[in-house]
């Protein structure tokens, strides 16, 4: 063998061992041009793509994507950075099958090559990826995504977008009350200005498919650097003033952080984007300095410092009951009153937020005792001074899925209590429930020992039809949002009074939130809706107004109950032995 043919086959053997140790991480390579079409294609893609090496080349990398991930895929492969790398980067493919199969791609661009992309893909062991979007994945009236939804999406596009060699940012804006603009509530106008906001976000957005709607009046977007906040608000300002001209005095509030994805996990930034939320909607349009990080670290700070507050709370007893009326829609006779909490140190402050987190650290059970512990003493000092009205006490989904708390609660009820017709339960649905066979159960525990138990904010969710289908309960509360809706559109009366007739026929009694005035209590109860709970029928009112003449004493709340073996529940919260 001569010089030149030893030399040929050395680059032979050397050229298959590159090609070994690149199918060693992929199963699939490419090289893909700027204008992403196909170079070069190696590997089973007859396989999985239904097409032979030869018959992918020319065509456009995009075709093989799955369409539902062709926008953000092409946002990332025309980043300005010539030198940009791919760090598996997870999207679906399609396959020949009529299936999308999640694939990692990694490659990055080769300036002696034209700057050509040079690919390798990974396929996902039989792994199939569900195509399209959930219906209850968007807001059905402005298009984009759901609260809960962008928050999912919008980690996935900063991890990817970064990965990539990206800037990804975050924008959150607030739009104001249409109303002020002589937008009326569910008119077609409005419906046309949110199908306009909706629109304009999507387009700025990242694969065009990431913004999300956070409440009436905010929104968000996941972005690059080639967006700004100027140009951003101009083109939100256009799309209202072509929907609406009125609409002019509405000016877009924006505020953008930088979405560096850092040390974070993907939950660490899905948090952190949460927060960032809130922390906007909170703060009438703004947000605090510094990038999703710093948010998070501040956020987590302040967490610290609340949990511990909540547990002082808890032991100190330095919370209030308030009652508000729920009465019939028939003739507005009480019916019952729900204790809502007051915390004595955040006076005028609603305790959502502080609750909430004690759902997610795991002590809000805690609470939830603390609270029927309250309500006992009250119903016990009230019960013999004349005519009473019953009490309903809210356990988080949280508690009712915790046997513990459960059998702590069911030992109060029966030991100390007794007398079931005067208290029951609404469990709320503030925190997803996942074993239901094992939460209705617990449910049931209570329900035979003579307790009524409903189910509070119903049609909230898309979970309140499996929670109906698979908890028995006595009542059912619509969420608020949901009578405001069903009130404003022909859509919405059909759907409230077949949700009432269901609830009719599998013998659960119905409650509406919200009920404002006499013509909606009159709407509700046109619908088959039998209670209502409102500012027509009552406000919170304080215990001496709820229950004229009774005196509580709180010193010692556990009074001389036997069954925490000697200690108050305000004792073993205290001693940490609850």
């Amino acid at each position: 063998m001569n010089v030149l043919d030893k030399q040929k086959s050395a680059h032979s053997i050397n050229l298959g061992r590159f090609a070994a140790l690149a199918f060693c991480r992929a199963d699939i390579l490419l090289q893909v041009s700027q204008d992403l079409s196909i170079k070069f294609c190696t590997g089973p893609a007859q396989a999985f793509f239904g097409k032979q090496d030869a018959e992918l080349i020319g065509l456009n990398f995009l075709d093989i994507i799955h369409a539902d991930d062709r926008s953000i895929v092409k946002d990332i492969f025309t980043i300005k950075s010539r030198d940009a790398r791919v760090d598996d980067l997870m999207v679906r493919a399609a396959t020949h099958m009529n299936a999308a199969a999640e694939i990692a791609i990694s490659g990055y661009r080769v300036p002696d090559f034209d700057n050509d992309y040079f690919l390798a893909i990974k396929i996902a062991p039989k792994q199939t990826v569900p195509i399209g979007r959930k219906p209850e994945d968007r807001d059905t009236e402005s298009g984009v995504l759901s609260n809960d939804a962008f928050v999912d999406a919008a980690t996935q596009r900063v991890r990817s977008y970064e990965a990539a060699g990206g800037k990804p940012k975050v924008s959150m804006i607030n739009i104001g009350d249409l109303s002020e603009a002589g937008i009326q509530a569910g008119s077609a106008q409005e419906a046309e200005v949110l199908k306009a906001i909706g629109h304009t976000l999507s387009q700025q957005s990242l694969g065009g498919d990431t913004a999300g709607r956070i409440d009436d009046e905010n929104f968000s977007i996941v972005h690059g650097d080639d967006v700004d906040a100027i140009g951003l608000s101009e083109k939100i300002s256009n799309a209202l003033s072509v929907a609406a001209p009125q609409a002019k005095s509405l000016v877009p509030k924006i505020a953008t952080v930088d979405a560096k994805a850092g040390g974070m996990d993907d939950k660490q930034l899905a948090k952190a984007m949460l927060y960032s939320l809130q922390e906007f909607t909170k703060h009438d349009g703004e947000l605090p300095e510094g990038d999703l990080n710093s948010i998070l670290e501040k956020k987590m700070e302040e967490n610290v410092k609340d949990v511990e507050r909540f547990k002082k709370i808890c032991a100190d007893g330095s919370f209030d009951l308030v009652y508000m009326p729920v009465a019939s829609l028939k003739d507005g006779h009480f019916h019952h009153f729900e204790a809502l909490t007051r915390f004595h140190e955040a006076a005028g402050e609603s305790p959502f937020q502080l609750i909430t987190l004690a759902e997610e650290v795991g002590i809000i059970p805690t609470f939830d005792l603390a609270v029927a512990e309250r309500s006992i003493l009250t119903i016990e000092a009230a019960k013999n001074t004349g005519p009473f009205t019953p009490i309903a006490i809210n356990v988080s989904g949280h508690s009712i899925s915790d046997p513990h708390f459960c059998s702590d609660l069911k030992k109060l009820l029966t030991e100390r209590f007794g007398n079931e017709d005067h208290l029951s339960l609404e469990i709320t649905e503030s925190a997803e429930i996942t074993d239901l066979e094992g939460v209705n159960e617990a449910i049931q525990q209570f329900r035979r020992i003579g307790f009524k138990v409903a189910l509070d904010d119903f049609g909230a969710g898309a979970a309140s039809f499996d929670y109906l289908n698979s908890f028995d309960v006595d009542t059912v509360k619509f969420d608020g949002p949901v009578v405001k809706r069903a009130v404003s559109t022909k859509k919405g009366k059909a759907f409230l009074a077949s949700m009432a007739t269901l609830c009719h026929e599998i013998e659960v009694e119905t409650i509406a939130e919200m009920v404002e005035d006499l013509a909606l209590a009159e709407f509700l109860g046109n619908c088959g809706i039998e209670l209502g709970q409102g500012w027509h029928f009552g406000k919170p009112m304080p215990t001496e107004e709820a229950f004229p003449g009774i005196e509580l004493n709180l010193k010692k709340p556990g009074g001389d109950a036997e069954f925490f073996e000697g200690q108050s529940l305000m004792e073993r919260i205290s001693s940490g032995n609850l």
